[in-house]
């Protein structure tokens, strides 16, 4: 089964800092854009649980289950 590089994205952990801060990340040199639900804050860890062709989705890793 392939899989994009972007599909491969998901579940990937990252923390907001100033340089991503604006709602720009880079994985092995692509630049995403990437949105959240709720206001994100200097700091926070998230995790991409979405990806769509205009960017991804992430979420605080608080907020995410773990089963």
């Amino acid at each position: 089964m392939s899989h994009s590089l972007d599909a491969r994205l998901l579940g990937r952990h990252f923390v907001i800092d100033e340089t991503n801060y604006s709602g720009m990340v880079s994985f092995f040199g692509i630049f995403y854009h990437f949105v959240a639900a709720t206001r994100l804050h200097l700091g926070d860890e998230v995790v991409i649980t979405a990806v769509t062709a205009e960017h991804l989705i992430v979420t605080k890793a608080t907020e995410v289950l773990n089963y």
